[in-house]
């Protein structure tokens, strides 16, 4: 049985779309340009820790459908050009960062190597762990149906 209680996820997604809509229309009602950008990326990631609590749910009360290869190869291909993209803007990001003297730019380009950070760690999790472990390869198939049988593969075993 799963520890997590889902009416509590369910609950804390809720509470981040609340939040979300809130900061987005704050955000809305704000000129400033630095400010409205900060505080819209804050109102997306409340949006996107919704889908997250969301799919938790989805992870406890619902069997999850084998990946399969033709799939995980296009995961992989487009996650490795994903991943390439995050080093060298991240890259780039860092070296605003260091360049800069503005502590407003500074603000703004230290969030984004944070995020790119993270993203970056995050896309090679998501292709181990979940992508990776998910797919149903032909070499797991046999081993699913044979592994258990008495027969394995031969007339009387």
């Amino acid at each position: 049985m799963c520890e997590v209680d889902i009416r509590e996820l369910l609950e804390l997604a809720q509470l981040e779309e609340t939040y979300a809509r809130e900061l987005e229309k704050l955000a809305q009602s704000i000129k400033h340009p630095a400010l409205r950008a900060l505080l819209e990326s804050i109102a997306k990631d409340s949006e996107k820790h919704a889908l997250m609590y969301k799919a938790m749910t989805e992870l406890i009360i619902k069997t999850q459908p084998f990946i399969s290869e033709k799939e995980y190869g296009e995961i992989a291909e487009v996650m490795g050009k994903h991943i390439e993209t995050e080093m060298k803007m991240l890259e780039k990001a860092k070296d605003i960062l260091s360049s800069s003297g503005d502590p407003r730019i500074k603000l703004l380009v230290s969030a984004i190597v944070d995020d790119e950070t993270r993203h970056h760690k995050l896309l090679l999790s998501i292709k181990g762990n979940i992508a990776e472990a998910e797919t149903l390869t032909e070499e797991l198939l046999w081993q699913m149906i044979w592994k258990e049988s008495p027969w394995h593969g031969a007339p009387g075993g």
